[in-house]
């Protein structure tokens, strides 16, 4: 799940998420809707989220062979 993803690199990189919505434009409440699979960011806010956590929006979305995860 997306959802998963982004929790994961949240406190992979140790970012609360109060700052990561911040710098996404977006309200606290919105951003936890995204960690909680209510509902999936737009691709400006995924590259936003790809940058924050210093990682490609392909990194983001899936688990491929380069990701963090295999």
């Amino acid at each position: 799940m997306f959802s998963n993803k982004i929790a994961y690199w949240a406190d992979k990189k140790g970012m609360k998420h109060k700052y990561i919505a911040k710098v996404c434009g977006v309200s606290s409440v919105t951003f936890s809707s995204w960690v909680h699979n209510k509902t999936q960011p737009d691709l400006k806010e995924a590259a936003i989220l790809a940058r924050i956590f210093g990682i490609t929006v392909d990194e983001l979305i899936n688990w491929g062979k380069n990701s963090e995860r295999d």
